[in-house]
């Protein structure tokens, strides 16, 4: 598969990203739920300080 010259690097991270969805989905849902979990444990320490 021969790229045009005038690519950018964002048309080469969604080829990336099409051709490997799996790997994709996981970092992504390992982000989500590490992001979640930190606002979380945040929350749950200032609620334990207002006591």
């Amino acid at each position: 598969m021969e790229y045009a010259k005038d690519e950018t690097w964002t048309s080469k991270v969604f080829e990336k990203i099409k051709a490997h969805k799996l790997i994709t989905t996981v970092v992504v849902a390992l982000l989500l739920f590490s992001t979640i979990n930190i606002i979380m444990i945040y929350n749950f320490m200032s609620i334990l300080q207002n006591i």
